[in-house]
């Protein structure tokens, strides 16, 4: 089977992404359940733009993230709870974003992909 370059970018962009998520998952001691609790997601953010996710979290239970962009700018990833508290955030210079906490409670919370570049970011953002 033939596949052309937009293809395999995104299955390496995936298999980045989810990477990054066992890597967190394994931080947090939480690997066992990742065959059932992964959830990925993929969407493209404009330039100097945000994309916002409102999720449901588990209190007292380990939350991963990540973001995976396809390299053209830079992305930062938020996590607010229903006060509008930060709760975690990764704001390094790259667009693969990874961040980890444990709620207080269980709630809504807001999750935002923040494009900081000129150019649209094509992302996975995944969650366990």
């Amino acid at each position: 089977m033939l596949t052309n370059a937009t293809d395999t970018s995104n299955r390496i962009r995936v298999y980045l992404a989810t990477v990054l998520l066992i890597a967190g998952l394994i931080l947090v001691g939480s690997v066992s359940t990742f065959a059932q609790n992964v959830h990925l997601h993929t969407d493209v953010v404009r330039a100097y733009s945000t994309d916002v996710y409102h999720m449901t979290f588990i209190g007292r239970e380990w939350e991963v993230l990540f973001v995976s962009g396809d390299g053209s700018t830079d992305l930062d990833l938020y996590v607010y709870d229903e006060n509008n508290n930060l709760i975690a955030k990764d704001d390094d210079n790259t667009d693969d974003c990874l961040v980890r906490f444990i709620p207080r409670w269980t709630g809504e919370f807001t999750v935002k992909v923040v494009n900081r570049g000129k150019y649209a970011n094509r992302y996975t953002l995944g969650t366990n």
